[in-house]
């Protein structure tokens, strides 16, 4: 072929000659050379996927958005029936997973849930719509006793709590302490609920196991969720004068019973450990706190045990007591051995430090008091079925018997107990583009200092005012549903994308004759809701 002068074919400014597309590219199907295609579909947020009890975070937000804090609080109750307890105690397994952590800050939902919580303290709970007429036995008070209890009494159920201790609240009540769980907003969300929902409960009902067959007599189902409160004492400790177990020591604590020796070695490094010493720390004792490990690896949460040593609590690492002999002030001599591994296990090497203390509180790990069998009827929870856990896994697994209990008398109720999302896959937050979301200044909680701290049993934390927790809930991505940003439009090279509403929803849709399947929708799609599937 003659090649061809450009200048002799084109004039200065003029194009007439030149080589001009007058169509579209419809014609050229580009979609043909992908590998991979786009699929847009809505997906569950990672923080709602986190969480043990399902909590519906996002609607929970955009509620709050609205500044409908009536409706936020409802959305938040359907499936959370203590939210001003979790709000203080819950380690938040939802901001773990926060999309947000990257960019600036996790949106701060246990904030938002306490102040809702709080909120919500003379909101009564929503009656059952009707009365059924099955009976249900809840065995204990606690967090997954109470949880059974709301999920059921709101299904119309007839339910009876039966409670060993003088008052509600298990674990919630003896095992938690005051500066962490405050007993005033404790008694008033139990006793809101129980009104509320028209619970019944016996105090002081001590129950054996070989009774609890027997109410099946007078109930269709039983759930039992006595708890874990004996403490697993080491051989060397059991018999031992001048020693409490941690457990225990804390219940009493928790009561306002406060021992007279001055100087403890508590051994441990979990919650009860920690609990049990800061609490000691409150009352003025003398606190060592007596480890096998390092610091980084003790199991309590990283903020009791950073604040239990800002409160001067003295922690041994790597250390087992070696030996523990009478001293001559009335007290014990403890030989301090460091944590060796030997054969694979950790035992005591040669003592390193010597300790005068006047008791030792071994705090290693909790048993159930009793042994009760399950059934079809009989359904089991809380820390007695799934071990010493956190407050919410204890309620997932009450929401998870009444659900059991719902399936089996009631299944067309349970569609408005599962949380619609719950099955979808939850998005990963490595797969949410933050490129075009500005960064906001972080939300600091203040908390007391440490001298105020362990001067009293105050509550450490202050709550989120109103103008900072719609700050907070505002900063939700709202991952897994499509905001119609335009990002995968605009940025589409192919010009495949377009923008359609259905119902309620803006979903991207996809040319797939001509999207070469590049992936740059997904890329910058911000919710997650965009991802990539291989085209066969």
């Amino acid at each position: 072929m003659e090649a061809l002068d450009q200048e002799s074919v084109v004039a200065p400014g003029d194009i007439r000659e030149a080589p001009v597309s007058m169509t579209t590219t419809d014609s050229n199907l580009t979609g043909s050379w992908k590998f991979f295609k786009p699929e847009a579909a809505q997906r569950q947020a990672p923080c709602a996927a986190a969480c043990p009890i399902h909590n519906r975070i996002p609607a929970v937000l955009a509620a709050l958005g609205r500044k409908d804090y009536r409706e936020a609080l409802h959305e938040l109750r359907r499936f959370n029936p203590l939210p001003a307890v979790t709000g203080r105690v819950c380690p938040n397994f939802c901001q773990e997973q926060c999309s947000r952590k990257k960019l600036d800050q996790e949106v701060r939902f246990g904030a938002i849930e306490r102040y809702l919580g709080d909120f919500g303290l003379e909101v009564p709970y929503p009656a059952p719509e009707r009365k059924r007429n099955e009976r249900i036995a809840v065995l204990g008070s606690g967090p997954a006793g109470l949880a059974a209890a709301y999920y059921l009494a709101s299904a119309g159920f007839e339910v009876t709590v039966k409670e060993k201790e003088k008052l509600a609240g298990g674990l919630l009540r003896y095992g938690i302490p005051a500066y962490r769980l405050p007993r005033d907003i404790l008694d008033c969300e139990i006793g809101n609920l129980i009104d509320s929902m028209g619970i019944k409960i016996e105090l002081g009902k001590q129950t054996k196991a070989a009774d609890i067959p027997a109410f099946l007599q007078d109930f269709d189902f039983v759930f039992c969720a006595p708890g874990l409160w004996d403490s697993a004492v080491p051989e060397e400790f059991r018999g031992m004068e001048n020693m409490e177990p941690g457990l225990e020591l804390l219940k009493n604590l928790n009561q306002g019973a406060v021992p007279s020796a001055e100087r403890f070695a508590v051994v441990g490094g979990g919650d009860v450990a920690v609990d049990v010493a800061r609490s000691l720390i409150r009352c003025g004792k003398q606190v060592h706190i007596i480890y096998r490990r390092t610091f980084e690896e003790m199991p309590a949460y990283t903020d009791e045990k950073t604040q239990a040593l800002e409160e001067g609590a003295v922690l041994w690492e790597k250390r087992l007591i070696g030996f523990i002999d009478p001293s001559q002030s009335g007290g014990l001599h403890l030989g301090l051995a460091r944590a060796e591994k030997q054969t694979g296990k950790i035992r005591a090497g040669r003592i390193v430090e010597e300790l005068e203390v006047d008791r030792v509180v071994p705090a290693v790990g909790q048993t159930a008091h009793m042994d009760i069998a399950g059934s079809e009827r009989i359904f089991l929870g809380g820390d007695y079925s799934i071990g010493a856990a956190t407050v919410v896994e204890a309620m997932a697994t009450g929401q998870k018997a009444a659900e059991a209990i719902l399936a089996s008398v009631a299944p067309d109720l349970l569609k408005d107990r599962i949380p619609p999302e719950r099955n979808l896959p939850a998005v990963e937050p490595a797969g949410v583009s933050l490129d075009f979301e500005p960064r906001r200044q972080r939300i600091e909680i203040q908390e007391l200092d440490p001298e105020s701290r362990k001067a009293s049993f105050a509550e450490i934390r202050s709550g989120l005012g109103e103008k900072e927790v719609l700050e907070a809930a505002s900063r939700c991505l709202d991952c897994g549903s499509c905001s119609g940003c335009g990002l995968c439009w605009f940025f589409c090279p192919d010009v495949s994308v377009t923008l359609e509403q259905h119902g309620e929803k803006t979903f991207p849709v996809f040319d797939l004759e001509h999207c070469k399947g590049c992936g740059l929708c997904a890329a910058v799609c911000p919710r997650g809701v965009i991802q990539l599937e291989e085209d066969v």
